[in-house]
């Protein structure tokens, strides 16, 4: 399994912002549904999971992202202004604000990220990774500093492992407890958002 792959889209569309509001959010499932459904959208693999991470990125990272500016990455040059199209676009903005919300909430201590899971219960991790990772490289001057100083190493352990999953099976080859320890990574992924999080406010703190 590969994560998806992302890339950044184009401009911002004012009429279909501000008819946003008298258009009910779409659920997540039709949600999931209208993104494959979308060319420009689904080629890049743009899904309910994906946004999830991408959504986890933006809200932990080092700067507040404009929301015109973070919808056009997903969205493309212009926004849909169909009724479906609009109701998407809120179920968008709804989900960041309920992923923003969940890390608040108790320090984010019962935030969880949105995985995928097969049939058996498998969890599919790759596409969270691949969303919450875009984030990163999409605003690469804005994460630098964690990226300089090698202590995204560390933190990012967990995503990091997920996002190179052929090449970390490839070291772990022959290493039974590796393997398990890799098997195991998604758990570990909440304390890892945290742990960023808390890097960038402290940054913040010394920056001021």
């Amino acid at each position: 399994r590969h994560a998806p792959a992302l890339a950044p889209g184009g401009g911002r569309t004012r009429g279909s912002v501000s008819r946003r509001a008298r258009i009910p959010a779409l659920p997540l499932d039709d949600l999931d549904a209208w993104l494959a459904a979308q060319p420009d959208i689904a080629r890049w693999n743009w899904r309910v999971t994906s946004l999830d991470g991408f959504a986890a990125a933006i809200a932990v990272g080092p700067d507040r992202v404009p929301m015109e500016d973070w919808l056009r990455v997903i969205f493309g040059p212009s926004l849909p202004e169909t009724p479906m199209g609009l109701g998407a676009i809120s179920a968008v903005i709804g989900h960041m604000n309920a992923v923003r919300q969940g890390l608040r909430l108790d320090g984010g201590r019962h935030w969880r990220p949105l995985y995928l899971r097969e049939e058996d219960g498998t969890v599919i991790a790759q596409p969270w990774v691949a969303g919450f990772t875009f984030a990163v490289k999409r605003w690469p001057a804005a994460w630098r500093p964690i990226v300089k100083t090698g202590h995204h190493v560390t933190l990012m352990l967990p995503i990091i492992a997920l996002e190179a999953e052929e090449e970390a099976e490839r070291l772990t080859a022959g290493n039974p407890e590796a393997r398990a320890h890799l098997a195991e990574a998604y758990h570990h992924v909440p304390e890892a958002v945290l742990a960023i999080r808390d890097y960038w406010h402290a940054h913040r703190s010394r920056s001021a």
